[in-house]
């Protein structure tokens, strides 16, 4: 199993980091170390790098070390990245999988787990490594699946650790909801100044992660807005696939004034 400290990598059979054991086929020794090698290429940014205007920006350890927002959005933007890689596994775009699957490694995870361990939550960089490892190394279907829903439940249970604050729930998870559709509709207008697949993909895991972190905003009790339901609505209609379409179908004016109404009607939550 990979593993990271801090802005550093190092590229060694898998094999050998699983068990420490000779390994008697040299050709799988090869193919192991350049699935690890791959792993941290991704992670460190791969052949676009991150961002965007979307992208990581805004995750700070220092605030997330005190306020639970800042805290479940770091995990949330980390989830995006599970679930838009995941997609585009299925899709068969396995390349574009690995490298979602391993650039909130080394983005946000080596800076935050201090944060996430201070405040008693397992450190879970392995899954995270597994996912990108079995993505790469075009495992089946099924268990990148698996993999990648192995993280999605650390980073639940992670969550559930963030600090407190005078914020009620509901006040919490309305902000990190405008914060993740604010999120996706700045990384549509960064897809729609490239035709790269990156951009695109990142705000097609930003936008599936509005519409589950507006699931859990139900659950605290709150019913959605008209404004808010309409933003994700068209979010989900901006990324209507893993896959990148010809031609973007949403106008940005759109998405950004009906992105505007739902943060008003967001910052009502108390």
């Amino acid at each position: 199993m990979i593993k990271l400290q801090p802005r550093l990598w190092v590229g060694v059979g898998l094999s050998v980091l699983a068990g420490g054991a000779a390994l008697a086929d040299t050709a799988q020794w090869h193919q192991d170390g350049a699935i690890a090698m791959q792993v941290a290429q991704a992670a460190e940014g791969g052949e676009g790098g991150e961002g965007g205007e979307g992208g990581e920006g805004g995750i700070s350890a220092a605030d997330a070390a005190k306020d639970p927002v800042a805290f479940i959005a770091a995990l949330d933007v980390t989830a995006a990245h599970y679930h838009a890689g995941l997609a585009a596994y299925k899709a068969d775009r396995h390349q574009a999988a690995g490298e979602m699957f391993a650039h909130p490694i080394s983005e946000i995870y080596v800076d935050l787990e201090p944060v996430f361990t201070a405040q008693g939550a397992k450190p879970f960089q392995d899954e995270m490594s597994k996912a990108s490892e079995l993505a790469l190394g075009n495992a089946p279907v099924a268990e990148v699946e698996k993999a990648a829903k192995a993280v999605l439940t650390a980073l639940d249970a992670t969550a559930a650790k963030a600090p407190k604050s005078s914020d009620s729930a509901k006040a919490v998870q309305a902000k990190l909801l405008a914060g993740m559709i604010e999120r996706a509709a700045r990384q549509y207008r960064s897809a729609s100044a490239s035709t790269e697949f990156e951009p695109y993909l990142d705000g097609y895991g930003f936008a599936i992660t509005a519409k589950v972190r507006s699931e859990a905003l139900v659950k605290a009790g709150v019913p959605l807005p008209a404004d808010v339901t309409a933003a994700i609505d068209l979010l989900l209609k901006a990324y209507p696939t893993a896959l990148r379409p010809a031609t973007l179908p949403v106008a940005l004016d759109a998405l950004a004034g009906q992105t505007a109404k739902a943060q008003l009607a967001l910052s009502r939550v108390r």
